[in-house]
């Protein structure tokens, strides 16, 4: 069957409540489940990316851009289309914020105390218990930030970030060509902020499971931090690698 590709940039403020963001949402959440599935020994492998949908704009933040690339069958009305790959960036920054989500979390929290012992968190299937926000709150605030001795240059710095292809059609360029995307983006941003010429794309990930391929597209290594057994679940532990590429604006 023939396929037709088309990609659409996003803002976070316009997916807001749309059913557009849930879409990416659970797309996101399904590439990650079927990486994790492949290295069981991580121990992440029933775990969410992105406990709701929410999350997934919070990480966007409020100058990041998302790229969507659909795919719909020829003839077939665009509204059918599906997502096949995603990819954002968005101005890097060496530290974990995660502060905000802390913040929500507990507030969450001291609204629910109020009322019977366990309420639904809006977006999610589920129910967040007591147990699970403590171990949940006390993960996340262990995540420090990362050492780039290089951040002081002066040089613009964007992070790529929730690469995500559906198993399908991986191994068919559509994040190559996603990423190529992401780079003309910074470099027009980069441009009109008066910066560059030069830039760096950054990429924060998962060692274990993401270094071949980050290596593979040119990217070196600048930062890494251990995160002990326990975090997240996992029972190996695991660390979180920082790595860089070089850019000229266009």
């Amino acid at each position: 069957m023939d396929y037709q590709l088309h990609t659409t940039r996003v803002l976070a403020k316009d997916l807001a409540d749309t059913s557009e963001l849930r879409s990416l949402w659970e797309f996101a959440n399904s590439a990650f489940a079927h990486s994790a599935q492949q290295y069981p020994e991580m121990g992440f492998s029933e775990g969410k990316r992105f406990e709701q949908p929410s999350d997934f704009t919070e990480e966007m933040g409020i100058d990041g851009v998302t790229f969507i690339q659909y795919a719909s069958s020829s003839g077939e009305d665009s509204g059918n289309a599906k997502i096949v790959a995603i990819a954002g960036c968005k101005p890097w920054s060496s530290a974990y914020k995660l502060d905000e989500r802390v913040k929500r979390m507990r507030e969450e929290r001291e609204v629910r105390e109020k009322e019977p012992a366990k309420s639904p968190v809006p977006g999610n299937d589920g129910f967040y218990t007591k147990e699970h926000e403590d171990q949940l709150l006390e993960q996340i605030e262990k995540l420090g930030p990362m050492n780039d001795s290089q951040e002081q240059d002066g040089v613009a710095r964007w992070e790529v970030m929730t690469v995500c292809v559906h198993p399908e059609w991986q191994k068919k360029g559509l994040a190559d060509r996603l990423l190529e995307k992401v780079a003309e983006e910074v470099s027009s941003q980069v441009k009109s902020s008066g910066k560059g010429p030069e830039f760096k794309l950054m990429v924060r990930t998962m060692k274990e499971i993401n270094e071949k391929y980050w290596l593979s597209k040119g990217f070196k290594p600048v930062g890494e931090k251990f995160f002990e057994p326990g975090t997240f679940g996992s029972p190996t532990g695991f660390h979180i690698l920082d790595l860089s590429r070089d850019h000229r604006t266009t």
